[in-house]
């Protein structure tokens, strides 16, 4: 059948018999060599960011994707590519100074400057004393200029955000002396003496400071408002809580848990919540403490930001544990009063302050308390409008400790604290600690694939006795994946490794242990037998000889070619079909998924080598070190051993027996459940309610009721929440993009790797035709169902209009004073010369850029610089301000276009709805694009970059779960074809699959799984795992001895009922043992292997045998047949097998106490496991032990099974 079965394979059985110590050697340092290499050069897979790789490359709406990213890359500042024609023109003035011969005589300059930098520091230190008597004289200035101000407008006080700007603030006449320099492009930028700058950024510190200081004349309007601020900023370190902060969901519990959470219970709760919360070790070192002048004035913590202090606060107490119903009635009818204003924008946190609020004073003076209350801590279901009963269900607790991953050991120790009391509980948190928390649990949960992975090795040891075997099928498996990983990193070179390749570790624990299983029992078998005949010849009991002797090692030879020809060709089978399924996986465009796909595949494949080199000789070793400690007493602990399998055994024949007798009297029975249970399946996975689309952008990294999760739930109930979702007043965008193919020529296995940016060499918008068109698209535009009207001046969404008003000027203005002659960007009529409209749009632009009026937004023509043009001496001349004639003659070019318009359609994260809308726009744009000149053809459509990736991955996962489907169907069913050459058995074995599919992810729909990325790889894994069974269960029945269909599968359920379910039970109780984990991914793949595994054992015992007992082909019908090619024989192969007569009993008592242990297992009826190929492997040696030489195996051995007539 394959290669093993060949006497060109000869040379390979004597290597394994003869220098098994050489193979196993060899294998561990190449195989150790191999992981050593990879994790030098590779550094170690980063899983800080979980999500990352969740995204399409390669469709359609992938290569907009990565093209609109490039695009926006390159128009960043640092690209090829500008908005605003003035700023390229600096950086062309930049680089041409740069080249200039006077830039290398300032560069000289610089070098003595620093020379003098010593000097300067000592003096600067000795002036140190009078730097503060001229500090103090300046704050008297300062003092008298403020009481001659006015109220300071939001424009005049940009400067109150706290932040240190590199200009001078006051204008007095000493300033010119101590100020800043006017910045110069290309003059006093290029190089800054570092000490300089410091002492004069260390000068604006002290101003700013002088400035916090400085006391407020009480006339500016405002004293009420300062004086509230001043006295919440004395409760709290800041006015107002931020989402920078860590923050706590809360919930009301216990018998009145549907009562509202305010009243004075459940304040008093809150308050009695929130001092636990802070009670913690760790609370201490990270919480924010009140500073000022960089120095700690408060030794304890800020005070946390909840509903119980704005009540303490408002009250005018010291502490939240001395309220009263009162307190909290004057609290509720401040927040009632003032909703309204809250409601319709009237009142900020800055109320007052920075911007005026228009609402009574009683709102305003305690506008930040009105604010805090109703904007972070209450869900916006606490009070309605024109109500005046309020209910307030979840309540927020902000402390005063950063969202970080640094406070991850704060995170456990909350985790170990009961975050509640009798009325109230954390129910919820956001401490930004998602991902850390995520990569942490990653890897702390391993322990419980080890778990896993040890009840496989248990299973092991249970069954061949041998703590050796064991430990070294555990090194194969460990072996196989460190392979994998270097043919992943070094030879098929990818740079990305997802988390999800891990779960591949999980998949390869069970298919290893069955590899094992099928080998070690083969090997048994074929001992087994041996004894059983040899024990008629052997009347004596005789002591083993050394096992150096040649008799032996030709046993061992003859014994190693009978189980790897058919452990081989069986490992192979499973083998085949579970990597296959898992390469097609590699047609996905998600990239995590194309990445699970090949790693976990290639991890198959070394799997199988290993299986086949490391193993047989680990088992030729084991003959070797144990011979010569056999004894005719057995220890305690093997007979304890051997009584355990003799229990196993008697358990294993019942159930075999009963499972048996139930197929063959009651298989129409089978046939009706189990077709029902299937036509079920189907309808609930492509009828109601079918295999859902994700409707959350959010990936689920955790259980549903772990408090990240159950915060990722409740945010949107937040109004802070809201504001920063923009999901609810979200309309989509048009993007209509010229002059940049959509083409991504990254690496599609890594999310880093967006490529390059590839101009449309036809792409030109200043020939009149393209102006035209563009008019006219933009007209056509405003007339389709799916178009919004947006209300403002100077809208960039169209350039073509603002240009055809620019034109439309006079040329020579009256209102100028200098008569400026502004031909020929004046009084033109449409459509342009291209000259003119490549001359006069730079103008037109920047002029836009330069009005207060005009919205900056990423639509525009996109200029670059002409990349004929090298002198650029011209610049000098040009204005910094705007753009001249001579400037911009034959200077810029429109490289790339962005036309942009609002939808009417809102953002939606259901699919139907999303594809309803990119559809719709796609087809009129085509459209229109089948009209367009030639140049204007290779625009594309894109919408809002977040928005149309997560609609992307919904479409991807639609189409390419099916297509990889279809792939590992079609595979499975070459394969069986291929091992079976019966046309009916494949094609009862492809239904069963297919059932058993329908079954596996109709349980996952049932338990509330939807069709996401982990989903889709869930889905195609199944089908290799699933068809294992139907295709050890088919073959069989193609190999028994007996062609009559009862008798074939009467002796199919006899073979492998038992390896069958030892292989589903190892598997589903190491994926059982994962659903303890913290995280979803291992959860998920643990439900996964037990559904999988229970169903497809059902589905192949059950109905592939009664189908195969009902209607199974019988008397060689529909039977194919391999070319008669193979059938030449030389007299070199039965020459391998030959041994001496006389020495067969000696030989055959060779054996270790391991093997020894067969015999009675050999006298026995059944097995719990016996091998796929059990009786050809017993027929062939039976037929050697009656004669004097051990001929080679026919190439057909399966015919080995058939009676001769």
């Amino acid at each position: 059948m394959l290669c093993f079965d060949s006497e060109k394979m000869n040379w390979y059985y004597h290597v394994l018999a003869r220098r098994p110590y050489l193979v196993v050697i060899s294998i561990a340092v190449y195989c150790v060599a191999c992981i050593i290499v990879a994790l030098i050069l590779n550094d170690l897979p980063d899983f800080s960011d979980p999500t990352l790789g969740f995204e399409s490359r390669g469709t359609a709406i992938g290569k907009r994707l990565t093209s609109w990213h490039n695009l926006i890359q390159e128009c960043d500042g640092n690209g090829a590519l500008f908005s605003n024609p003035s700023d390229l023109l600096q950086k062309l003035r930049l680089l041409q100074h740069e080249q200039h011969p006077s830039h290398k005589r300032h560069k000289k300059q610089q070098r003595r400057k620093l020379k003098n930098n010593k000097k300067r520091k000592e003096h600067n230190n000795g002036n140190k004393k009078n730097q503060h008597d001229d500090m103090a004289n300046k704050m008297m200035v300062l003092n008298k200029r403020l009481k001659a101000t006015q109220r300071p407008t939001p424009s005049e006080n940009k400067w109150l955000d706290g932040q240190i700007r590199d200009y001078e603030i006051t204008n007095d006449s000493n300033s010119s002396n101590n100020g800043a320099s006017t910045i110069e492009y290309g003059h006093n930028t290029t190089f800054v003496d570092e000490d300089e700058h410091r002492e004069r950024m260390q000068s604006k510190s002290s101003r700013w400071r002088m400035l916090k200081q400085a006391t407020l004349p009480n006339d500016l309007g405002w004293p009420e408002a300062k004086a509230a601020k001043e006295s919440i900023e004395g409760f709290f370190c800041e006015s107002s809580p931020h989402k920078r902060y860590a923050h706590f969901v809360v919930q009301r519990i216990g018998p009145n848990a549907t009562d509202s959470l305010f009243d004075l219970n459940g304040m008093l709760a809150m308050c009695q919540l929130q001092e636990q919360i802070s009670s913690v070790k760790s609370y201490q070192a990270f919480c924010e403490r009140r500073r000022e002048e960089e120095e700690v004035l408060a030794s304890n913590c800020c005070r946390p930001w909840s509903l119980p202090n704005y009540a303490t606060l408002l009250a005018n107490k010291s502490s939240c544990f001395d309220l009263n119903a009162e307190d909290v009635a004057l609290l509720q009818t401040l927040l009632i009063n003032c909703y309204e204003y809250y409601h319709d924008l009237k009142i900020d946190m800055n109320c007052n302050t920075l911007n005026r609020c228009y609402a009574p004073e009683e709102c305003t003076r305690h506008a930040d308390i009105v604010f805090s209350v109703l904007n972070f801590l209450s869900d916006y279901g606490f009070i309605k409008p024109n109500d005046t009963n309020v209910y307030l269900k979840y309540a927020m607790i902000f402390v005063p400790i950063a969202r970080s991953n640094r406070i991850l050991p704060l995170f456990h120790e909350w985790e170990h604290v009961d975050l509640s009391n009798e009325l109230v509980e954390v129910i919820g948190m956001d401490l930004g600690l998602e991902n850390e928390l995520f990569s942490e649990l990653l890897l702390t949960d391993v322990w419980l694939v080890s778990l896993g992975g040890l009840f496989v090795l248990a299973c092991v040891w249970l069954y061949t006795g041998s703590a050796f075997i064991t430990v070294m099928s555990c090194l194969a498996i460990c072996f196989s994946l460190g392979l994998a990983y270097f043919v992943y990193t070094l030879v098929f070179e990818f740079s990305f490794f997802p988390y999800m390749n891990l779960l591949a570790v999980v998949v390869i624990i069970g298919i290893g242990a069955d590899d094992v299983f099928l080998f070690l029992k083969i090997w048994q078998c074929v001992l087994a037998e041996r004894f059983s005949k040899s024990s008629t010849l052997n009347t004596q009991s005789t002591l083993p000889t050394p096992l150096e002797h040649n008799e032996h090692t030709e046993t061992l030879e003859n014994l190693m070619a009978l189980t790897m020809r058919h452990a081989a060709a069986s490992m192979f089978v499973t083998s085949v079909t579970t990597a296959g399924a898992f390469f097609a996986s590699y047609s996905s465009s998600i990239i995590a998924i194309k990445c699970f796909g090949i790693f976990a595949g290639t991890v198959v494949v070394t799997n199988y080598l290993l299986m086949i080199t490391w193993l047989p000789a680990s088992v030729s070793i084991m003959e070797r070190l144990f011979a010569s400690r056999m004894s005719c007493q057995q220890h305690l602990l093997q007979k304890l051993i051997n009584a355990c399998k003799k229990s196993i055994n008697r358990f294993c024949e019942l159930f075999e027996e009963r499972i048996t007798h139930s197929i063959m009297n009651y298989a129409f029975l089978w046939l009706i459940i189990f077709a029902i249970l299937g036509t079920g399946s189907a309808i609930i996975v492509f009828w109601y309610p079918g295999l859902q689309l994700p409707e959350k952008p959010h990936f689920q990294l955790f259980v549903s009721h772990h408090p990240f999760e159950i915060y990722s739930k409740l945010r949107h109930l937040f109004w802070f929440e809201k504001t920063l979702q923009a999901v609810e007043n979200f309309n989509m965008s048009m993007r209509f993009v010229w002059g940049v193919e959509a083409m991504d020529d990254g690496d599609y296995t890594n999310p880093n790797s967006h490529g390059n940016l590839h101009y449309d060499n036809n792409f030109n918008i200043s020939s009149k035709e393209s102006q035209i068109w563009l008019r006219n698209f933009c007209q056509n535009v405003r007339q389709q169902p799916f178009y919004q009207a947006t209300f403002a001046f100077l809208l960039p969404n169209c350039f073509i209009e603002n240009f055809i008003r620019f034109m439309e000027r006079r040329c020579i203005d009256d209102m100028d004073s200098k008569h400026t002659n502004l031909t020929p960007c004046c009084d033109a009529e449409f459509p342009y010369e291209p000259h003119i409209f490549e001359l006069c749009l730079p103008q037109c632009i920047s002029n836009l850029w330069d009005t207060s009026f005009y919205q900056q937004s990423k639509a525009g023509p996109k200029f670059a610089a002409a990349p004929s043009r090298t002198d650029l001496g011209y610049l000098e001349s040009s204005s910094n301000e705007s753009l001249s004639m001579e400037s911009t003659s034959m200077q810029l070019l429109v490289k790339a276009l962005i036309i942009e318009f609002d939808s009417n359609i809102s953002y939606s994260t259901i699919y139907s709805n999303m594809k309803v809308f990119y559809e719709s726009v796609e087809s009129w744009f085509q459209q229109q694009l089948s009209t367009a000149p030639q140049e204007l053809r290779g625009g594309w459509f894109i919408s809002d970059y977040e928005s149309i990736m997560f609609f992307s991955v919904q479409d991807t996962l639609s189409n390419d779960t099916i297509v990889a489907i279809i792939l590992a169907m079609a595979a499975s069913l070459v394969v069986l074809l291929c091992f079976t050459l019966n046309l009916i058995i494949s094609i009862y074995a492809v239904i069963t699959v297919s059932l058993t599919i329908f079954n596996t992810v109709a349980v996952l729909i049932l338990l509330g799984w939807q069709l996401n990325i982990l989903e889709s790889i869930a889905v195609s894994t199944a089908i290799g795992l699933a068809v294992d069974f139907s295709l050890h269960y088919g073959i069989h029945y193609r190999l028994a001895p007996s062609k009559e269909r009862v008798a074939a599968t009467q002796f199919v359920l006899s073979r492998i009922i038992g390896p069958t379910v030892m292989a589903a039970a190892t598997t589903g109780f190491a994926g059982g043992i994962m659903m303890a984990s913290n995280i979803l991914p291992y959860i998920q793949i643990g439900v996964f292997l037990v559904v999988v595994m229970v169903t497809s054992w059902l589905y192949a015992t059950f109905f592939l045998m009664s189908m195969l007992k009902v209607a199974g082909p019988q008397y060689g019908f529909m039977q194919l047949g391999w070319p008669k090619l193979r059938k030449r024989r030389t007299a070199k192969a039965n020459k391998f097998y030959e041994r001496k007569p006389s020495q067969i009993i000696a030989s055959e008592q060779l054996l270790t106490p391991t093997s020894s242990a067969i015999v009675e297992m050999a006298n026995s009826e059944t097995h719990e496991l016996e091998s796929l190929n059990s009786n050809s492997q017993i027929k062939t040696i039976s037929g050697t032990e009656s004669g004097h030489t051990l001929p080679a195996l026919p190439v057909d051995f399966e015919h080995s099974f058939q009676t001769v007539h």
